[in-house]
C-alpha cells in the first residue's frame, strides 16, 4: 500500500504582494483579489447561492484548498443568505497544507480567517473534520494527493471548485484520470467551475461526463470554465448512503450508555436527531468505561497501516470533540500531559526514529526521544528510547459519557432510561421497538444503534463472535518522586497521579466474567509497572489502594464495529452483495481504545444515518463496517444459512 507523506506548503508574497508558491511557481489566487475571484469564478460559476436555496444540505468539493480563501468566501455568502441550507459541507483536498502562521499572515483580513486558523489541523495524512457556525458549516480537509483523495473520499458533491495551481504548473491536478475520479464523487446534477480555460482541461472534463461552457473570466482574464455533470454519465462511486428517514421521525434508540452510546447520541443530536439511550445499569459508563482513568494516544506503523490511520483519525477527532464539549459548557476530565510509548521489546527501540522520519510526521504529533529525552519529559528514568506523543495523555471515560449526554440534553435531544435492559428488538411498520425483560415496550423509533459492547450479538447477528476480555487496573499510592508526570505505555501502562492515585494496568483476561478485584491481576500490573519504570523501584514504593474492572468487547480482527448491521446477502453480477438491515446499526468493539475511537466512530455512524459525507476514507470505513465478516466469508465460499442473520434474539 502506498503511504501518504504530507509536507507543509511554502507560501511567500510575490513582488505585487500576492501569496505565491515557490514550489509550483504560481500564485494562490488572482492578484486582483482572492475573495473577488472566489465570488466571480467559484460561487457565480456554480450558480451559488441560488442553487443551495431551500436545500436541507449542500456539499462543495474543492481541489486545492490552499489558503482557504474560497472556503471563507463561501461561508460568508452562506451566512448572509436567508435561504441557506441548515448544513453546508465543504470538502477541501490539499497535499501541501500551509503552516498555521502563514495561514494567519496571508488571510488575516478575511472574515472567519481567525476561526479557520484556530481550527487548522496539524499536517498529517487523512481526513480532518471541523465545524463552524454552531455546526452549520462542516469543513472536511483531505490531506493527500489528489489521486488518493478522490479515490478514498465518500461524497456526492453538489458543486465543485477546480482550483489547483495552473495546469502547466501542476498537471496531475487536471489530468484525464483526475477528472474521471472527480465525476465519480459528484451528485447527478453537480456543477463545476474553474478559473482556467485550457483546452486540455476542457477535453478532460467533457470525457469525464461534464457539459462544459466558456464564461467571461475574472479581472481581465478572458475566459473561465463552468458546467454541469451530464446525467447517465460516469456512475457515482462511494457516495454517502441515503439518509435514514430524511423527512420522517428523526429519532433513534441507543442501547448502552458507555462512551460508544453517549458518543453516538451526541453526534446525532448535533444533526437534529432525538435519541433515547437505554442503559441496563443504574447510571452511564458502568462497563469498560468504569476504570478511574485510561490513556489516549495514537500509534505509528512503518507501513502506516489501517489500524494506525484509524487510530490517528480517532485521536485527532477525540481532541476536537472534547474541545467542542468544553466550549459548550460540558467539560471532559482529561489531561494532555503527553504519552511516552516504549516498544514491547527493547530490541525494537531504534525503529521509532526511522518510522517517524519515513512518514514525515511533525513534532507536534510524534517525536522520537532517547533515554535522556524520555527522562526529561516523564520525570522518571525508563532507560530506553521511545516515541513521545505531545498532545496525548489520560482521560476519564465516565466524564466523557456524562458530558456528551449532558450536551445532548441541553439541546433537548437526549433522554436517558437507566435500569432498563433491552431483551429484544421488534421490527414492524418501518420502526423498531425495544422490549424489556417483562415484555413491555421501552421505546419505538425508526433507527436503533446497538452500543452494548459484548452483548451486541445477543440482539443482532454479526456473522462473527465478539470476545469479552476482562481488564483489571490497579490504583496505587506511590512515594514522592516515583510517579511519572506523563503517561508511559508499552507492555502495560502507568499514569501520573489522578486524584492522588497512580493507575497501572491492565490485565487481559480471556473468558473471565469476574467483576471483583483479584490479587493475581494486581501482581501482574505491578510487574508491568516495574518493567516500565525501572528507575523508580515501583514494586517497593507502591501501595495498592484499590482498582477497577472493565470488560472490553474485541472483534476477531481487533478493529471496531461501526455501521449498518448485515441482513444477509444477494447475488449480483460481481458476486454476492451484503445487504444492510434498514435502521439497525452498531457502534462498538473498541477493545482498549474506546477513548481514542469513540468520537470518530460516532461521527462516522451519524454521518451515515443522516446521509452526509463520511469523515473517514472509504477503505477505513470498509475496515470497520459490520458487514465485513460476512463479505470475507462469502469470498472464501462460505455461505451462512439465512437464519444466521435473523435479528430475533437467539
Amino acid at each position: 500500500m502506498t503511504v501518504d507523506r504530507i509536507t507543509t506548503g511554502v507560501v511567500v508574497r510575490d513582488a505585487g504582494g500576492t501569496p505565491f508558491s515557490p514550489e509550483y511557481s504560481d500564485v494562490y489566487h488572482s492578484a486582483a483579489s482572492g475573495p473577488g475571484q472566489a465570488a466571480h469564478v467559484f460561487l457565480a460559476g456554480n450558480d451559488l447561492p441560488a442553487r443551495w436555496a431551500g436545500r436541507r444540505r449542500f456539499t462543495v468539493l474543492e481541489t486545492g484548498f490552499g489558503l482557504g480563501v474560497n472556503f471563507l468566501t463561501t461561508v460568508e455568502a452562506w451566512r448572509r443568505d436567508p435561504r441557506r441550507p441548515p448544513r453546508l459541507h465543504y470538502i477541501g483536498i490539499e497535499q501541501h497544507p500551509v503552516a498555521r502562521a502563514d495561514l494567519v499572515a496571508m488571510t488575516e483580513c478575511l472574515a472567519g480567517a481567525a476561526d479557520l486558523a484556530r481550527a487548522w489541523p496539524i499536517p498529517v495524512a487523512g481526513l480532518h473534520r471541523r465545524e463552524f457556525a454552531g455546526g452549520g458549516v462542516v469543513l472536511t480537509l483531505a490531506y493527500a494527493d489528489i489521486e488518493r483523495a478522490l479515490e478514498r473520499i465518500a461524497v456526492a458533491a453538489d458543486a465543485v471548485y477546480l482550483d489547483g495551481f495552473a495546469p502547466s504548473r501542476n498537471p496531475a491536478m487536471w489530468s484525464r484520470g483526475t477528472m474521471l475520479a472527480l465525476a465519480r464523487c459528484c451528485a447527478p446534477d453537480a456543477t463545476f467551475a474553474t478559473y482556467t480555460a485550457a483546452r486540455a482541461v476542457r477535453d478532460a472534463l467533457d470525457e469525464a461526463g461534464f457539459d462544459v461552457a466558456l464564461r467571461p473570466g475574472y479581472a481581465g482574464k478572458r475566459d473561465m470554465l463552468s458546467g454541469r455533470r451530464r446525467r447517465a454519465s460516469t456512475p457515482a462511486r462511494d457516495e454517502p448512503p441515503p439518509a435514514q428517514d430524511p423527512d420522517g421521525e428523526r429519532h433513534a434508540i441507543v442501547v448502552g450508555a458507555g462512551v460508544a452510546g453517549a458518543s453516538a447520541a451526541w453526534r446525532l443530536a448535533v444533526r437534529g436527531w432525538r435519541s433515547t439511550i437505554v442503559e441496563a445499569a443504574d447510571r452511564p459508563a458502568r462497563g469498560a468505561s468504569a476504570i478511574l482513568a485510561g490513556t489516549f494516544h495514537p500509534l505509528i506503523a512503518r507501513d502506516d497501516s489501517r489500524l494506525a490511520r484509524l487510530t490517528r483519525a480517532g485521536f485527532l477527532a477525540a481532541l476536537e470533540c472534547w474541545r467542542d464539549l468544553g466550549e459548550r459548557g460540558h467539560p471532559v476530565a482529561f489531561d494532555a500531559c503527553g504519552v511516552l510509548q516504549l516498544a514491547r521489546r527493547p530490541e525494537d527501540d531504534d525503529g521509532w526514529a526511522a518510522t517517524i522520519a519515513s512518514l514525515r510526521l511533525p513534532e507536534a504529533y510524534a517525536v522520537a526521544v532517547d533515554p535522556a529525552g524520555a527522562y526529561e519529559r516523564c520525570g522518571v528514568a525508563v532507560g530506553r528510547a521511545g516515541v513521545w506523543f505531545a498532545g496525548s495523555g489520560w482521560a476519564r471515560a465516565p466524564s466523557l459519557a456524562q458530558a456528551q449526554i449532558a450536551a445532548g440534553r441541553a439541546l433537548g435531544a437526549v433522554t436517558l432510561a437507566t435500569g432498563r435492559r433491552v431483551a429484544a428488538l421488534r421490527a414492524a411498520d418501518g420502526a423498531w421497538t425495544a422490549i424489556d425483560n417483562a415484555g413491555g415496550a421501552i421505546a419505538r423509533a425508526p433507527v436503533v444503534v446497538l452500543a452494548n459492547a459484548g452483548d451486541l450479538t445477543r440482539l443482532a447477528p454479526l456473522g462473527a463472535p465478539l470476545r469479552s476480555v476482562r481488564g483489571q487496573a490497579s490504583y496505587l499510592e506511590v512515594d514522592a518522586g516515583c510517579a511519572p508526570r506523563a503517561v508511559i505505555v508499552g507492555n502495560g501502562y502507568v499514569l501520573p497521579p489522578v486524584d492522588g492515585r497512580v493507575v497501572a494496568g491492565a490485565s487481559y483476561d480471556l473468558e473471565s466474567n469476574d467483576h471483583g478485584l483479584d490479587d493475581a491481576s494486581h501482581a501482574g500490573n505491578l510487574a508491568r509497572a516495574a518493567a516500565l519504570l525501572p528507575g523508580a523501584d515501583i514494586t517497593a514504593s507502591a501501595r495498592i489502594v484499590g482498582g477497577g474492572v472493565g470488560f472490553r468487547a474485541v472483534a476477531p480482527d481487533r478493529m471496531p464495529i461501526v455501521g449498518s448491521l448485515p441482513a444477509g446477502w444477494t447475488p449480483s453480477a460481481r458476486g454476492p452483495a451484503v445487504l444492510s438491515r434498514r435502521g439497525l446499526h452498531a457502534i462498538g468493539g473498541f477493545a482498549s481504545r474506546g477513548l481514542v475511537w469513540s468520537a470518530i466512530a460516532a461521527e462516522t455512524l451519524a454521518s451515515a444515518i443522516d446521509g452526509e459525507p463520511a469523515p473517514l476514507e472509504a477503505d477505513l470505513a470498509g475496515a470497520i463496517d459490520p458487514g465485513r465478516f460476512l463479505r470475507r466469508a462469502l469470498r472464501r465460499g462460505v455461505v451462512p444459512e439465512p437464519a444466521a442473520f435473523d435479528h430475533r434474539p437467539r
